[in-house]
């Protein structure tokens, strides 16, 4: 494979269109805020089935990833499992970005990193993956007035499931700063200024710049450095989190302390940046592993 063809592979999630209907979708987001969480989860089977049936290519990704960590031959009803769990957080979405969390049972892991960060008052880089539901963190906001959060995000422009529910809650526009547009740096470094936390997800790479390779699941796969390089210029800490989905009305939310912040010498951040994003990912293999059907990169990571 040829360097370019790595590169257009690794942002080949960025051109998939979403599938799904508009008006399904819709009809599903007023179903779960008018009659309830438990008989909207009906609706979440056939979906699932769906995607097993007629969404080969992102079948095909989810039984190779499978593979890699059940070490052993993906079955389908895995991969339906697999779907299931995708379309749980999607609903979820709905109740933690309308304020409706009660309908969800949380519990926290690793509270302790993000108190000691917070009692400093000091604003921090909040670093996820497409793991678990990243949605997950508007309940600790919701729950902590203390706690501004803004989200660090590339906006598709067919992003139906984000339309529908922004539509539910137009404040969501606020607490979003898109990434790659004129002015989003400056609005995060005014931000972590203030002291507000600032969520990335850091498993994608979503334009030129400098990644590093890191053995995950067993092969190399790049990783952006971006998200490090935000955070040692700003001077901040660097705490890991997921919102993994444990079944039924269950979340866990993990905090993990990455980095002080404060890396003063250019000479020498990159040394520190191979450190912690080695940290990340070995991190991130071991929740991965414990909760596989979490993962929702339906294309070639490894590519």
């Amino acid at each position: 494979m040829t360097s370019l063809e790595r590169a257009a592979g690794k942002r080949d999630w960025m051109h998939r269109k979403e599938r799904g209907s508009p008006i399904l979708i819709r009809f599903i987001a007023w179903l779960a805020v008018t009659v309830g969480r438990k008989p909207t989860r009906l609706l979440l089977h056939p979906i699932a089935l769906y995607f097993l049936l007629c969404a080969p290519r992102q079948r095909r990704q989810s039984q190779a990833f499978l593979n890699r960590v059940l070490d052993r031959s993906a079955r389908l009803r895995d991969s339906y499992r697999h779907f299931l769990c995708f379309a749980s957080t999607i609903l979820d979405r709905i109740y933690f970005l309308t304020n409706k969390g009660e309908a969800l049972s949380i519990e926290f892991q690793g509270l302790d990193a993000l108190d000691a960060v917070c009692e400093q008052g000091r604003g921090a880089v909040m670093i996820g993956a497409h793991f678990g539901s990243f949605d997950a963190m508007r309940a600790l906001a919701i729950g902590r007035p203390e706690f501004t959060l803004k989200i660090l995000m590339h906006i598709g422009s067919e992003s139906r499931v984000a339309a529908t529910i922004h539509a539910l809650n137009p404040e969501l526009e606020e607490m979003i700063i898109p990434l790659g547009q004129s002015g989003s740096m400056l609005r995060v470094n005014e931000s972590l200024k203030r002291g507000e936390w600032v969520g990335v997800l850091a498993d994608r790479v979503v334009m030129d710049g400098k990644t590093r390779s890191v053995s995950f699941l067993g092969q190399d796969a790049d990783f952006p450095i971006s998200p490090w390089i935000l955070a040692a210029v700003s001077k901040v800490p660097v705490l890991m989190f997921a919102g993994v989905y444990l079944g039924g009305n269950r979340y866990q939310i993990k905090f993990k302390l990455l980095s002080e912040g404060g890396i003063q010498d250019r000479g020498h951040r990159e040394t520190a940046f191979q450190g912690e994003i080695d940290s990340y990912v070995e991190t991130l293999e071991d929740w991965v592993r414990a909760h596989p059907y979490n993962w929702f990169n339906f294309y070639d990571f490894w590519a």
